[in-house]
């Protein structure tokens, strides 16, 4: 399984799109965590593999995230990142 954000130079077939959310509240004392992204990069990752094996895929091309910092009037801070990407398998011989 393997994820890229370009093309590959291989035949392949396309299964579908595939898109995955991740959130974390920030409290008070973690307003400095604002760019710390990492964990729930891994997290969005993990969902789109899960996602592409459902589907029986091989991998997923064209991935891109958005993240992005969700503020809910007076109440807390959410970090949220959306990845998508176009789930593919390989021609099986």
């Amino acid at each position: 399984m393997f994820l890229t954000t370009g093309e590959i130079n291989r035949a392949y077939m396309i299964v579908g799109i595939v898109n995955a959310t991740a959130k974390r509240t920030l409290t008070p004392d973690e307003i400095d965590d604002v760019d710390n992204f990492d964990d729930l990069y891994e997290k969005v990752k993990t969902k789109l593999i899960e996602r592409t094996v459902a589907r029986d895929g091989d991998g997923i091309i064209a991935v891109h995230f958005n993240p992005e910092i969700v503020s809910m009037g007076v109440g807390p801070k959410y970090m949220v990142l959306h990845g998508y990407g176009t789930a593919i398998s390989f021609p099986k011989k």
